[in-house]
């Protein structure tokens, strides 16, 4: 039911404000039409950004201009209601909420203000703000007291605050007071709100009641819409009861009603729950035509599906991510007993469907799927001689692992359920990060993640593996994995890719490429940046790390308070004394230019990336990628360099013709224990249209940075070894070094991105 109760959770704001525009005739009414998707799949958009807007996001463009143009008080109010509004269905509260204010606060009737503190009540509902939120929906009510449906809907939004085991006594009384309101669609609405609380209170049967009433207004008011939800919504208590038939019945009638009105973002649950049910019952073909459907419409919707977090999840993960897993599985499986001739068109359409799950992801950790957009190619081209693309797809209950090489597809099983495999990988990664003995352990995963690949490996004569992780695994570092005779980087480079569709294709070869010239920063000594840090961030950046050897970014967890004294600690704790010699080490292999501390400004960057191109960027100072863009960022000596920042200050100053070949990120780290973390690199080469990142997973020792930064430089400026093949050398050398064999001081350099 959690779709259904994403929806109710803003319908009853949203069916006041309809009711008022009909009642009150606002100018906006055709936009205000556009906030429910009527219009399905995304029309046309601009060429910068082909596809990159679905009509929610067109909607907003048109509440943009409306706004702007709005004159008088009246008018600005109601075109801020609406444009606020739509902002909260796009989850941007910090747009949505000045709006929102605006409105209700404005020279609107009582019942449209009304409308607006409903929606400010949602808002500030989902940041957390309890106690806010429940002002602000009783405040709604108290303008228009007289008013039922208002009551109501106030009523209920404010149970949603009480604990789910509590509401069933007034959800109870609620139902009928709902029936008893004049208008149809108004009754459907309020009977499916009432239907997502009781299902999340466990109460089946009044939600079946519920669920029943909001079906049959919803047909009495031939709103489509809403009649899909009702079905749908039965169509999960079936299911739950383990009636998958009666379950598939109940959502066929959905996506009838669905496809009248286009809903695709009804269509892409409907159909998927559809495929999952027809596989229930024993169906696979029936499945996966079900699946197809879903991720077209996702396809045509993603990007007015809005980015949700709750406990660290994305509401990628529970909405759309099962959408492409599903139909993934299903072609898997299709493959088994598919003739020899059809076999490699299915694992090619797997793999297709394992890169549109990586695309949306990406789009989904930064915000932006114009970049991804912009970045994806065609993956006809085979990989080239000696280089395998390396699939590990994480199912519910099994693994399976794909492998693409110039012969074409390979697939290996193996019975391992998911859940299993992410709590060895987590606790391997654990270890290899505090540096404690891993060898079993590290076999252990070889065996599952390597080994069924091994023969095809040798066959093909691999000496590059190109890994395209899935959740998880984005934490672990391949090459740290130990056959018994030898760790894996002693056998293949690897290189790290965020989609085989998201990588630059190979320009020019090593022998025609541009002189090395760097832009070379570094900040061992942060200025007034500190300034800029939150709590939360320095809390992020001071993160203890397990390197014994005094790594970089160490420092106390303690509150930071901004007084003299602490503020003079807190430098010192940032402080990366390493960096200075590294710099100077890089400055002699390659020419260019070297920013350092108080040289290191935000302006310094921009004015050297307006006036020079060079191929290599490498920056030397503290950053953290975090769960999504927003909490992933890089320090210059006074200003914090977000994903965004990054992006603007390349796309604004950069000389045309002149691309970043590689952005490296010598002192930035993920976030320890969020496979969600390391798409903050692979997001960091994308925005700066950068060909290669190369960072590390945890922050190491200046001894270990120095070396491998240096060595890697030094055979890529020989211009004999592919990117990757430079790093592994250089990786190879501090393995050998005494004292840095275990895998915790060369396993975290990552290259991401194209590796030729």
């Amino acid at each position: 039911m959690e779709t259904c109760r994403t929806v109710a959770s803003t319908s009853c704001c949203a069916g006041a404000r309809r009711s008022d525009a009909r009642r009150e005739r606002w100018p906006l009414r055709a936009a205000l039409a556009l906030l429910c998707l009527a219009a399905g799949a995304a029309q046309a958009a601009d060429a910068a950004c082909p596809a990159g807007r679905g009509p929610l996001r067109l909607a907003v463009e048109d509440l943009q201009a409306a706004h702007a143009r709005a004159s008088g008080d009246l008018e600005r109010a109601r075109s801020a209601a609406a444009l606020g509004a739509a902002w909260l269905k796009l989850n941007r509260p910090d747009e949505a909420e000045p709006l929102l204010r605006l409105a209700a606060a404005g020279a609107l009737p009582a019942r449209a203000r009304a409308a607006a503190l409903m929606d400010l009540g949602n808002l500030q509902l989902a940041r957390g703000q309890r106690a806010d939120a429940a002002g602000s929906w009783s405040a709604a009510a108290a303008l228009a007291p007289d008013d039922a449906e208002l009551a109501l809907s106030a009523e209920l939004n404010r149970l949603r605050l009480s604990p789910a085991a509590e509401r069933l006594p007034a959800l109870q009384a609620a139902l009928p007071r709902a029936a008893t309101l004049p208008e149809a669609t108004v009754r459907a609405r309020l009977a499916l709100h009432i239907a997502a609380q009781a299902t999340e209170a466990s109460a089946t049967e009044l939600a079946w009641r519920a669920f029943e009433s909001g079906r049959t207004q919803a047909l009495a008011a031939r709103d489509h819409r809403l009649a899909a939800e009702a079905f749908e919504g039965l169509a999960a208590l079936y299911e739950g009861q383990q009636r998958p038939e009666e379950a598939l019945r109940l959502v066929e009638q959905g996506i009838a009603h669905a496809r009248r009105v286009d809903a695709r973002e009804r269509l892409m649950t409907l159909e998927g729950r559809a495929g999952r049910l027809a596989l229930a019952t024993g169906q696979p073909e029936r499945a996966l035509a079900a699946y197809r459907r879903a991720v077209e419409h996702v396809e045509a919707v993603r990007s007015d599906i809005p980015v949700q977090y709750q406990d660290g999840r994305s509401s990628f993960r529970d909405t759309l991510e099962p959408l492409y897993l599903g139909l993934t599985d299903l072609l898997l499986r299709s493959a088994d007993t598919a003739p020899p001739a059809e076999r490699q068109a299915l694992l090619r359409q797997a793999r297709d469907a394992v890169e549109l799950i990586k695309q949306t992801e990406l789009a989904d950790f930064l915000r932006d799927r114009c970049s991804v957009d912009a970045a994806r190619r065609d993956l006809a081209a085979a990989p080239p001689a000696g280089t395998a693309i390396y699939y590990p797809i994480i199912l519910p209950d099994r693994l399976e692992l794909l492998l693409e090489t110039a012969a074409g597809l390979e697939r290996r099983t193996v019975a391992l359920p998911g859940e299993r495999l992410r709590d060895e990988v987590q606790a391997y990664v654990a270890a290899l990060r505090n540096g404690q003995p891993l060898r079993a352990r590290s076999e252990a995963l070889y065996r599952t993640l390597i080994a069924p690949l091994d023969a095809q490996l040798a066959a093909q004569g691999i000496h590059t593996l190109v890994a395209v992780p899935d959740g998880v695994l984005r934490l672990l570092p391949l090459a740290s994995l130990h056959d018994g005779r030898g760790w894996l980087l002693q056998r293949l480079a690897v290189a790290t890719v965020p989609g085989l569709s998201l990588t630059a294709a190979q320009g020019t070869q090593r022998g025609e490429r541009r002189p090395l010239q760097a832009l070379l920063a570094g900040l061992s000594e942060p200025g007034p940046v500190i300034d800029r840090l939150s709590q939360a961030v320095v809390d992020a950046v001071l993160e203890p790390a397990a390197d014994p050897q005094q790594p970089r970014g160490s420092g106390s967890r303690g509150p930071v308070t901004r007084d003299a004294a602490s503020t003079r600690a807190l430098r010192e704790a940032l402080a990366l004394p390493g960096v200075k010699e590294e710099v100077e080490i890089l400055s002699g292999l390659l020419p260019g230019t070297v920013l350092l501390d108080g040289s290191f400004t935000l302006a310094a960057l921009k004015a050297q990336m307006r006036t020079r191109s060079h191929p290599i960027v490498h920056i030397a100072s503290h950053g953290v990628f975090g769960h999504d863009a927003d909490s992933t960022f890089i320090m210059t000596y006074d200003e914090l360099l977000t994903l965004d920042g990054l992006q603007a200050l390349l796309r604004d100053g950069r000389p045309r013709g002149a691309p970043i070949e590689l952005l490296t990120l010598s002192a930035c780290q993920t976030a320890e224990g969020d496979d969600r973390a390391p798409l903050g690199m692979s997001g960091s080469a994308l925005k700066a249209r950068a060909r290669s990142a190369l960072g590390t997973l945890w922050p190491v020792s200046d001894a270990s940075a120095q070396r491998v930064m240096g060595g890697f430089y030094r055979r890529l400026a020989a211009g004999e070894l592919s990117r990757v093949e430079a790093l592994r050398q250089a990786q190879l050398e501090l393995m050998n070094q005494p004292q840095r064999g275990h895998p915790f001081h060369w396993a975290p350099f990552i290259l991401i991105g194209d590796w030729q």
